[in-house]
Formats: structure tokens, C-alpha cells, sequence
């Protein structure tokens, strides 16, 4: 009864209860032990079965027993079995089965064998089993298994004549019934999404059918998250049906160093290399050959470290004298650093070299994109500007952003605070920015609505404060990227954005790029740096330098004030001539000395002054000899 007071049992009770527990488990281990020497003597007779009959009906999430079960039944049913008597054994099967998902019905196991035994009886009963999924989902509607379960069953009756035509009609109308008795129900929105695109592929919808059956699911979605704006599931299937862009890679800058004999070549994303790019060279022949050499990626220390990167070296094995060089890089020849990234055709940077200076200074040739005559199939698929196939324009895309913009700005101003709605409104912002073309100055008021949202859910959501400082810093960093694309591009001395394509001068000789007091926590894309000479990110919240490894060309880099925690990516840095990360975490001697380990540069000035490892254990004297055995040019500083 409720409202009385739960009566502690006496010891005498507790003792025959556990007794009693003692018992069973005695009993229940018994006959596991006899199970599994049935199992070890390959033993499939009816005593066997009936053993894992025991086990299961008391713990059926025991996957081993529901192996020798399984063998057990094949042992049954070979031979001489006759089509009927299958199919009566696997009948019974299932009727077990039935039993057990009373006691755990979000079992994996009881699940896996039902499947098996339908697949391999002569005769199932798909109807049966849609209705008896049915009934689950009746009882517990967010039973995932379940619903994983009806679309293995839906999969089954497609293939069936009398039931294929309207089988995906009737499941999108199932979907909807239990998404208005519960909103929340995930799963149900999760089937939705997989049954829309297959209602699109519809032949006798029209476009307008088609196009009034996508406002209808904007419809449903908003009536879910307007009565529950803190509920996910909707606002996950809302970012479904808005769908993403695909963004294509390309290459931000490349060059031939004439000093080094090498060529540089940057892309806007991460990319792996699974085949070496193809670099040729036109001789004194006009004959065009294929240049022998290696590619490396300048990211890290480690070999796994260089097998991704932004930016990336060929050093030929043979120094020639040639007068073009090309290089090409193919979609299949790279990974991309995830699945909303791509490259959808061939690549080829060119440039014409001349005979080589004798006393060239660091001298760098600039390569241009050239049109790739050669013949090459494109999977339309690649081509596709989203991961989804719904079917819309680009202006009917954009047309659909704004719309949704607003609708989510209205929700805002009823409820201030919802975390989902902000989190909704910043992805709509910068879908739209990537896809309607905005002009310099829109795209940065874009990014300053995106600025300000990330503030609201770094206060809002302590939880995922990190996810929305990265968000808050990839838009920071985008608006000053923006900035620059409104420097002369005459000024000698800066360089210019245009198109996402990064362009400099010859006579760039000294680039600054000064992004300071931003609670910066990321560089997002640290390529488009690449001819940067003098970098400046004091006073944010950077936690690693990794990225400095990209930028080649750096001479001086102020990273004071923030939370770095060791110094990495800067050792191959040859041209780096001050360096300081002055008060920031650093806890140990060896979290700063190892980061010039294998130093490449000339002479560094380092100030390590204010970071923790020098108040626990100060050690000027050692710690200077120590860095002059590893890296003699580079002068350390430790005090202020």
C-alpha cells in the first residue's frame, strides 16, 4: 500500500531468503556446467536442449547458450527432416521466444535468434511477426530493438508481391501515429527519415506532391519541438531534413621551392594520401615524365601523425633541371577528414620553372590550377551538394533556411534559454552562409549571430561547453579570414582571400596575421596560413601548438597566455626566430624541451617565463644545457 512505511525484515527472514537464493544459484550453475560439457563433447542430443531450455528461460541474454543452441537445432533438423517437421520445430522455437521477451524484451540475444530461426524455416510467417512487433511497440514505443526488429520484418514483406506496394505508405503512416501519441519517441522519427526518401522516389508523385509532402514533415516537426523545445528527437530529425552541405576540397596555395627542390601543396581539409599524388615534369624535350620522390605530410612527429594533414611536401630523389612541373591528385587517392568533406574531381597545380637560379634565396614559384583535359567518370552521386536525397533546388534550399531561420528566431523569443533552438539556429546560420553566396560583409554578420549564440550556449549548457567554444572559435576565425579579403590586393606586404582560394604576390615577403583576446580554443583550418610570417594568438585558450606545423614559412609566433600544456609541431619550423609561450600551462621541463627535439631551424629565441614547471623545480643552469644538447641555436628564456 502507498504512503506506509516499508517494514525492515528480521534476520531470520533475510537468512531464508538468502537460503533460498543460495539454492538456486547452486541449482542454476549445475545445470551450466552440465551445458557446457555437452558443449565440449559436441553433444547435440535432446538432453542438451533441454539444458539451454533451463538456462535461457532464467537468463536469456547467456549469447554462449544461444549458440549451442543453434547448433543443437541444425544437428535436429539435418538429415532426413522433413520439410514440415522444420518448419514444426522452428514454429516451436519461436513460441519460446515469445516466453523469454517477457523477461528481458530489449534483449540483443533473443532478438538474433528469432531472426535466425525465421531465416532458416521453410515457411515464415511475416504477418505474424509484424503483428506481434506490433503489440511490443504497443508496450514500450521507444523500444529501439523493436523498431530495429519491425524494419528487418518491413525488409521481408517488400519482397512479397501482396504486400510491397503500399508497405512503405503504411509504415510512414505508422511512424506518424506513434510520433503524435509521444513526440519523443526517437526511434520513431529515426524510421521516418529512412522512409521519406523511399515516398520521394514515389513515380506517380509529382513535384508539387512531392514538395507539399516535405512541408507537411516541416509541419509535424515544428508542432513537436513548439510543445517540447527541450526534447531532442525532433530537433534531430528537424536537422535531418535540413540536410548538409557537402563540402568540396580544394587546394588553398601551392608552390616550388627552388631552394629546397620541393613543392608545397595546401588543401582547405585534413586529407589522408592512400596513393602518392602524381608529380611529372615537361625536359628539354617537351616530353613530359613522371618525377620519382616521396610525399610527407607536415603534421606531427610520428609516422601516423604524417599520414593526415593540410599540408603537404614532395621532394624528388633526383635534383633535375626542368622546365614545367604539374601536379595531379585524384578523388580516389585521398580521405577526406570526414564524410561531409570530398573531392569530386581532379586536381592539377602547374608551373613553369625555367632553368633554376644558381643563388636563389628561399625563391618560390607560385603553381596554378589548370584544366584537366584528360577523360574521367564522375559518380553523380559526388556531385550532390547533400548527404540526404531529398530532392530541391539550391533556391529552394536557401528559400527553405530563411524560412526555418524565422521560425526558430520566434520559438527564441518565447523561449530564451532552449539550448536546442540556439544549437538549431547556429547549424541554419552557417548552412546558409555556405550556400547562398553572401558577400564579404554579410558572411561576417553570419558569423557574429553564430558568435553570439555560442556565447549564450556556453553559459546555458556547462555540459558541452567545449563542442560550443569550438563552434564560437571556427567563426571567429572565419571573420577574420573575411577581414582580409578587404586588403588591397596591391599592399605589398599582406595577403589576399578570394573564392576560398588563398593568392600572394612574389613580393610577399613578410605576412602578419594577429587574432589576440578571442578565447580562441582552435585554429579550424590552419592552411590558409601557409605564407603567414609573424602570427599572433596571445590571451585565448589554445591547448595545443600541433598546428603550427603547417605553417611553414613562420618566423615569429606569440602564443603567451594560453593553455598550452607542451610544445609540439614547431621543431621542423626552419625558419622560426622567436617563439614565445610565456604563462601558459606547461607542467614539466620535458612537456617544453621535447618539442625541439630534431630541431631544423637556425637560431630561436624561446621564452618559457610564467608556465607551472618553473616555480616546482627551477633548474635554469641544467635545463639550458640540456636544450643546447638537443637543439644548440635555441636560446631559452625562464625569467622575465
Amino acid at each position: 500500500m502507498h504512503g506506509r512505511k516499508r517494514a525492515k525484515p528480521t534476520a531470520e527472514v533475510e537468512k531464508l531468503r538468502k537460503e533460498r537464493e543460495a539454492s538456486k544459484i547452486k541449482e542454476y550453475n549445475g545445470i551450466v556446467a552440465a551445458c557446457f560439457e555437452k558443449k565440449t563433447k559436441c553433444e547435440y542430443d535432446k538432453e542438451a536442449f533441454i539444458l539451454t531450455t533451463k538456462i535461457l528461460s532464467q537468463n536469456p541474454d547467456f549469447y554462449t547458450i544461444w549458440n549451442f543452441r543453434r547448433s543443437v537445432l541444425l544437428n535436429e533438423i539435418s538429415g532426413d527432416c522433413s520439410e514440415e517437421e522444420k518448419q514444426q520445430k522452428f514454429s516451436s522455437e519461436l513460441l519460446f521466444l515469445q516466453e523469454v521477451f517477457r523477461l528481458n524484451p530489449k534483449s540483443y540475444w533473443i532478438f538474433n535468434h528469432r531472426r535466425w530461426c525465421l531465416d532458416n524455416m521453410p515457411n515464415p510467417d511475416w504477418k505474424n511477426e509484424l503483428d506481434l512487433v506490433c503489440k511490443m511497440l504497443d508496450m514500450d514505443a521507444r523500444n529501439f530493438h523493436g523498431w530495429g526488429y519491425r524494419r528487418y520484418v518491413i525488409s521481408k514483406l517488400s519482397c512479397i508481391d501482396s504486400y510491397a506496394v503500399n508497405i512503405c505508405k503504411t509504415e510512414f503512416d505508422f511512424t506518424t501515429t506513434k510520433i503524435n501519441q509521444n513526440f519523443s519517441n526517437y526511434s520513431a522519427w529515426h524510421q521516418r527519415s529512412k522512409l521519406l526518401p523511399k515516398l520521394m522516389e514515389d513515380k506517380e508523385l509529382d513535384d508539387q506532391r512531392k514538395k507539399n509532402l516535405i512541408d507537411q514533415e516541416f509541419e509535424l516537426v515544428k508542432s513537436a519541438f513548439y510543445t517540447d523545445p527541450d526534447d531532442q528527437s525532433a530537433w534531430l530529425y528537424h536537422w535531418w531534413l535540413i540536410g548538409r552541405e557537402i563540402r568540396h576540397i580544394s587546394v588553398l596555395g601551392a608552390y616550388y621551392d627552388t631552394q629546397n627542390f620541393q613543392i608545397v601543396l595546401a588543401f582547405d581539409d585534413e586529407v589522408g594520401m592512400l596513393t602518392p599524388f602524381q608529380v611529372t615534369c615537361k625536359d628539354d624535350t617537351s616530353q613530359f615524365n613522371i618525377v620519382e620522390g616521396h610525399w610527407r605530410s607536415v603534421s606531427g612527429d610520428s609516422d601516423l601523425d604524417r599520414m593526415y594533414g593540410f599540408v603537404w611536401i614532395f621532394t624528388p630523389n633526383m635534383k633535375s633541371t626542368f622546365t614545367e612541373l604539374v601536379v595531379t591528385v585524384k578523388p580516389e587517392w585521398i580521405v577526406p577528414s570526414h564524410s561531409g568533406v570530398k573531392l569530386v574531381r581532379n586536381i592539377q597545380m602547374c608551373c613553369h620553372v625555367g632553368q633554376l637560379p644558381q643563388q636563389s634565396q628561399d625563391k618560390l614559384i607560385q603553381m596554378s590550377p589548370q584544366i584537366v583535359t584528360e577523360n574521367m567518370k564522375i559518380d553523380p552521386s559526388s556531385l550532390c551538394s547533400r548527404e540526404d536525397i531529398l530532392p530541391v533546388t539550391i533556391q529552394e534550399r536557401i528559400n527553405r533556411l530563411q524560412s526555418e531561420i524565422i521560425t526558430v528566431k520566434e520559438l527564441l523569443e518565447i523561449e530564451p534559454e532552449s539550448k536546442w533552438s540556439l544549437q538549431t539556429l547556429s547549424i541554419l546560420l552557417r548552412e546558409l552562409k555556405y550556400i547562398s553566396g553572401l558577400n564579404t560583409e554579410e558572411a561576417m554578420n553570419n558569423d557574429q549571430e553564430v558568435i553570439t549564440i555560442c556565447d549564450q550556449l556556453i553559459n546555458i549548457d556547462k555540459l558541452r561547453t567545449k563542442r560550443f567554444e569550438d563552434l564560437r572559435s571556427k567563426a571567429i576565425f572565419e571573420t577574420a579570414i573575411n577581414n582580409l579579403i578587404q586588403t588591397s590586393p596591391n599592399a605589398p606586404q599582406e595577403i589576399t582571400f578570394r573564392d576560398n582560394k588563398l593568392l600572394t604576390s612574389e613580393k610577399t615577403q613578410l605576412s602578419t596575421f594577429t587574432l589576440t583576446s578571442k578565447n580562441l580554443t582552435l585554429i579550424p583550418t590552419p592552411s590558409i596560413l601557409l605564407y603567414i610570417r609573424i602570427l599572433d594568438l596571445s590571451h585565448n585558450k589554445l591547448t595545443s601548438i600541433i598546428f603550427l606545423s603547417n605553417l611553414i614559412h613562420l618566423q615569429e609566433v606569440d602564443i603567451c597566455n594560453n593553455c598550452i600544456s607542451c610544445i609540439n609541431g614547431v621543431n621542423k619550423l626552419r625558419f622560426l626566430r622567436v617563439l614565445n609561450v610565456q604563462s601558459n600551462l606547461i607542467e614539466s621541463w620535458e612537456a617544453a624541451k621535447n618539442g625541439f627535439v630534431k630541431w631544423q631551424g637556425g637560431e630561436c629565441r624561446v621564452n618559457l617565463s610564467g608556465n607551472p614547471f618553473i616555480d616546482k623545480n627551477f633548474e635554469e643552469t641544467k635545463w639550458k644545457i640540456e636544450m643546447n644538447e638537443i637543439a644548440q641555436n635555441v636560446n631559452i628564456t625562464i625569467k622575465p
